[in-house]
This record gives C-alpha cells, sequence and structure tokens, in this order.
C-alpha cells in the first residue's frame, strides 16, 4: 500500500486535475485523505510544494523516458512509435499527474516555473531531434518538424480523460491502433 505522502500526493494531483490547482484548498485535500488540514502540514510543506512535486515527477517521467528511447539503436520511426507509446502509458496510469502537468503547470512558483519550463523544452527539443532526424533520413515526409510534433501531442492530449478507461480497448490494442494512426493515417 501506498504511504501517506503519496496518497497526499495523488489526492492532491487529482484535486488539481479536477477542480484546478487555485480552487483546491488544503482542505480540499486533507478531505480526501482523511486528515484534518492542520494534520496534512505534518505530511506536507504547502500547497505549492505538491504541486511542484506533481509537475517534476511528471516532468522528469517524460525525460527518463526520451533518454531511453534516444540511446536506443533503432531508426526514427521506431523511436517515434516508442515517444507515443510512452505518452500513453502515462496518460492512462498517472492521468492525474499528467492533467496537472499538461495544465496546472503555470501556477507553480519561481524559480520552479522557469526550471519547469527548461525540462519542458529539453524534451520538445529531444522530440524535435527525433522527428527532423525522420526527415532528414526520407523516413518521414519532409514537413515542418514543429508542426508533426504539435500534431502527434495534441492528438494524444485526451488520454487522460476519465472515460478512456472504460473503453474496452486494453492498454496495447490502444496504443497500436493510435500509433498506426499516427504513424500511417486514416486513409486505407
Amino acid at each position: 500500500m501506498h504511504n501517506r505522502k503519496e496518497e497526499i500526493h495523488t489526492a492532491a494531483a487529482k484535486l488539481f486535475g479536477e477542480k484546478g490547482f487555485a480552487a483546491s484548498s488544503v482542505r480540499d485535500i486533507a478531505h480526501a485523505v482523511g486528515l484534518g488540514a492542520a494534520s496534512l502540514y505534518n505530511h506536507m510543506g504547502s500547497k505549492d510544494e505538491l504541486l511542484t512535486s506533481i509537475c517534476f515527477r511528471c516532468a522528469n517521467s517524460f525525460l527518463e523516458g526520451m533518454k531511453q528511447i534516444e540511446e536506443a539503436q533503432t531508426d526514427p520511426v521506431s523511436k517515434i512509435k516508442q515517444l507515443i507509446r510512452l505518452q500513453i502509458h502515462i496518460a492512462l496510469h498517472d492521468e492525474s499527474s499528467l492533467t496537472v502537468f499538461n495544465d496546472e503547470w503555470r501556477h507553480l512558483q519561481e524559480p520552479f516555473l522557469s526550471s519547469f519550463l527548461e525540462l519542458r523544452r529539453t524534451y520538445e527539443t529531444a522530440y524535435l531531434r527525433v522527428i527532423k532526424e525522420g526527415i532528414d533520413e526520407g523516413k518521414l515526409k519532409n514537413t515542418d518538424a514543429y508542426l508533426i510534433y504539435q500534431m502527434i501531442l495534441s492528438s494524444l492530449r485526451w488520454l487522460h480523460m476519465p472515460g478512456v478507461r472504460k473503453r474496452k480497448l486494453s492498454e496495447q490494442e490502444l496504443t497500436e491502433q493510435i500509433t498506426s494512426i499516427l504513424i500511417n493515417g486514416i486513409v486505407i
């Protein structure tokens, strides 16, 4: 079973995702884990600290995955498929954190905001490098790399929504179908 700190982080991520960071109170978080607001401070520093922790944990998950994918001795198309798989996996297994990562990061305070944005830029730069490699090798259409990057990410942004889990597809089936559509398009 998760320890109390993990429970608090999970509850905070869920609340921040549902209500937004600004509308979620320490009292809400405490209630979600069955503690009094004063008792909650025995397990955390502040609401801002929770947001920072959630955002950086999610960013580091993406960066660790990116590092492994970049180091793999595979072609750019295989790497893009692995990046899509990584995004789907994180969205399905850490959905609340991904919501916070995508939207609520704007509430981070300095110096954390600048550090977080740097991590996002690092990920984007690495992703663009993979796409450009694919274009340069003639394995991807000669299209703007940033456009491809945004199309892929935008196509995956809905995955963290609660209804996705209710679908009848397994994670593997969902991954295979999404990857096929993103890589091959929808035309037969």
